[in-house]
């Protein structure tokens, strides 16, 4: 009798606490479908994105800028890659040039704007734009030959991929 009323003891525990799970299951579910808990749960969800929307816009403010400043620093670099080299009247043009396009690329530097300049590499299209293949017996397929315009990257975003000339 006494293993009985064991046995009868340890069912009637089990239905106990088969029946506190259920009830507790319908409270949470009651508590989950409640009004006031989705629009805490709403809120709690519109103050992480606006969070994490403000962190972005911050991390990545100078986006539209640096893109359009992008192109004096092109510019920069084309004036010196044309450069006459023998005309002594324009040596100190092209070192003030030459300056100003080293401190324009430091201060773009210092607001993590960094360059891409993949001559030598293996083309990669998440980095690069093909503006043309070449054939050339020297290098293996896929090298890039030439840099028609570096890329940059703003922090851990692409900016601007660079323009290549990729090996056949």
């Amino acid at each position: 009798m006494n293993e009985n009323s064991k046995n009868g003891e340890t069912n009637k525990s089990l239905e106990e606490s088969e029946q506190l799970l259920i009830e507790s299951k319908i409270s949470e579910q009651m508590v989950l479908e409640h009004p006031s808990y989705k629009q805490l749960a709403d809120h709690e969800n519109l103050k992480r994105r606006t969070e994490r929307e403000v962190a972005n816009a911050h991390k990545y403010a100078l986006d539209k800028f640096a893109y359009e400043i992008l192109t004096v620093v092109d510019n920069l670099e084309r004036s010196l890659v044309t450069k006459v080299s023998d005309n002594e009247a324009l040596k100190d043009f092209y070192i003030g040039i030459e300056l100003t396009l080293k401190s324009l690329l430091e201060i773009l530097q210092r607001f993590g704007i960094t360059t891409i300049n993949p001559l030598g590499e293996i083309f990669d299209p998440e980095k690069h734009t093909a503006v043309t293949t070449k054939e050339d017996p020297a290098a293996k397929p896929n090298i890039v030959l030439e840099v028609v315009q570096k890329g940059y990257w703003l922090k851990d975003r692409l900016l601007r991929p660079a323009l290549v000339v990729v090996a056949k």
